[in-house]
């Protein structure tokens, strides 16, 4: 088992590392609370109060705060966003966090999916247009497809837009 220890992210001075072990991505949580300014054995007490995260923790070798190499409770990196997300406190950095949380959550499901989907209906409705025209093709109907095919490729362009920017936002919120 191959251990590969890098930077996750800095965030108000604090440098985050990672972990690669078993085909995932571990993050110390003790690091993560001192630079959102809550207390860890709290959150290690709710970790362990918790009917899913409760399953997920282990202890790997992480880079510390004093740069040494130290056996750390981590969880996945697929949960510890969540498990941000839903600790309790009046810590300035974490409510930041959180407000950038909800405004992550709104936009993807209410701007980037609603964009999407009304991207998606537009390049069925001009998929069946082409469709249509190839069951006996004039003139005019071959200049109906190229107009179709150009809008298909512009709402294909849109599409990969949104994705980017979806993903810089998400990547944006966590290397503040």
């Amino acid at each position: 088992m191959k251990k590969e220890v890098k930077k996750f992210l800095e965030f108000n001075g604090k440098v985050i590392y990672f972990v690669a072990a078993d085909g995932q991505y571990w993050i110390a949580l003790k690091p993560i609370c001192e630079a959102l300014g809550v207390d860890f054995e709290a959150q290690r007490k709710n970790l362990k109060e918790d009917e899913i995260l409760a399953q997920l923790p282990s202890e790997q070798t992480v880079v510390a705060a004093d740069g040494k190499l130290r056996k750390m409770l981590c969880l996945p990196e697929f949960y510890i966003y969540g498990w941000i997300f839903q600790i309790q406190s009046q810590s300035e950095d974490l409510l930041k966090y959180k407000w950038e949380c909800y405004r992550v959550l709104y936009e993807h499901f209410h701007g980037a999916i609603g964009g999407r989907k009304d991207l998606l209906k537009e390049k069925a409705k001009a998929q069946l247009q082409i469709d249509q025209i190839y069951n006996g093709l004039t003139p005019d109907e071959a200049i109906t497809i190229n107009k179709a095919r150009k809008k298909i490729n512009q709402i294909n362009s849109k599409l990969r837009q949104l994705d980017t920017q979806t993903l810089q936002e998400e990547r944006d919120l966590f290397s503040t």
